[in-house]
């Protein structure tokens, strides 16, 4: 399986912390820039050919330089930031997103998502992480869980989509993303039937993989992970707490 990655650096400073300006992303946790513990766990990863930073709008590309092989500027949102990546590789394989603010990533962790998907043929892989994976490794975080018959899942921050894939259903993965925080809101993009099922809870992976690829034209596959640590991220001052409790333990072992 070829894969290039992209890391989506987009998010303000004062989301996490009011009195700073500037990137999400060079928040200093552990004496270290948020993003590099994102970029040093991929850099290690098996079979990852390019690393690519996509940045926003108005964001100064000099001060990434060195976390990626290649930069990607002036984004718009999620969708066109991978649009853009994809214009700067070649055409073959997968690309791999990975958000910003997820320091904790490890390389195992990546290494497992990506052997799971090399076991199963789809076009988009999405991770999920069962919630009491989760709440075990990181008592007091705070995530948005969507409740099926196998159980309680959160969305994850590490996604794999086949590059021809993407541009087929780019349309469609705007309307998705947009909804992403919102299990409710993205089981209403996929019909009346499929809310339903939920509402009667009768819903399950198998269905909203179904679901998923009959909306996006695209085979689906739910990766279900058991490393949380894909599905944590730092979005409020409570999570850069966290961040910064996990973070300084792991330098010191």
């Amino acid at each position: 399986m070829k894969v290039d990655a992209v890391v989506l650096a987009g998010g303000d400073a004062n989301q996490v912390v009011p009195t700073l300006s500037g990137p999400k992303s060079l928040i200093d946790i552990a004496g270290r820039p948020m993003i590099s513990y994102v970029t040093d766990a991929l850099r290690h990863c098996r079979d990852l050919d390019n690393i690519v930073i996509a940045l926003p709008v108005g964001t100064d590309p000099a001060a990434f330089a060195g976390f990626g092989t290649k930069i990607v500027t002036d984004t718009h949102g999620v969708v066109d930031a991978i649009d853009k990546t994809l214009k700067v590789l070649d055409n073959n394989g997968y690309v791999m997103m990975v958000s910003s603010d997820t320091p904790m990533i490890s390389t195992a962790a990546v290494n497992d998502f990506l052997a799971r998907c090399e076991a199963q043929e789809a076009d988009v892989y999405y991770t999920v992480v069962p919630k009491e994976t989760t709440e075990k490794m990181f008592p007091g975080t705070r995530r948005t869980y969507i409740r099926l018959r196998d159980g309680a899942f959160t969305g994850g921050n590490v996604h794999l989509v086949d590059k021809d894939a993407f541009n087929r259903t780019k349309a469609m993965g705007e309307r998705i993303f947009a909804k992403r925080k919102s299990p409710f809101g993205l089981i209403r993009l996929l019909g009346l039937g499929f809310v339903a099922r939920f509402l009667l809870g009768r819903l399950t992976i198998a269905s909203l993989e179904e679901g998923a690829g009959r909306a996006l034209g695209a085979k689906v596959k739910a990766v279900v992970t058991r490393y949380p640590e894909l599905g944590v991220d730092v979005d409020k001052p409570e999570d850069l707490k966290i961040a910064e409790a996990y973070l300084t333990r792991q330098k010191q072992h």
